[in-house]
């Protein structure tokens, strides 16, 4: 793989990074990423880590898409992926992944996470303890 990195990324992962290498990220810094853009994950927690599920654009922008029903936006489950989107970003010395950007995918943007099936509610709060 990549070259590795001496300085660990901005967050605070406990993990060995590597120049092309995204994650792993646990269900906590999922939640975090999308909290910070006024999403809610299940309650019940998202898949255990995400290591491999990323998508690369070049060598500066990855992004994972969660599927539609995992996520709510107040109590709305949007109709699409949401789009969880970062880019390296070099200061001379350090390579970092930053996150860009948490959005609900645009009809006809493909995604392999799955959009809300039309027999789910779109007004959808979470059970107390979520969904498993």
């Amino acid at each position: 793989m990549g070259e590795k990195i001496s300085k660990p990324p901005p967050w605070p992962f406990g993990a060995e990074f590597k120049r092309d290498a995204v994650g792993p990220f646990y269900p906590n810094d999922i939640a975090a990423f999308l909290e910070e853009y006024g999403y809610t994950a299940n309650p019940a927690g998202l898949v255990p880590k995400y290591h491999g599920d990323f998508t690369f654009e070049g060598h500066s922008l990855a992004w994972l898409d969660i599927h539609a029903i995992a996520v709510r936006k107040g109590d709305q489950v949007p109709d699409r992926p949401v789009r969880i989107t970062l880019q390296r970003q070099f200061d001379g010395v350090f390579s970092r992944w930053k996150l860009l950007s948490v959005k609900e995918l645009a009809a006809g943007v493909p995604s392999n996470a799955l959009d809300r099936n039309p027999d789910f509610p779109k007004s959808s709060p979470w059970p107390k303890n979520g969904i498993e």
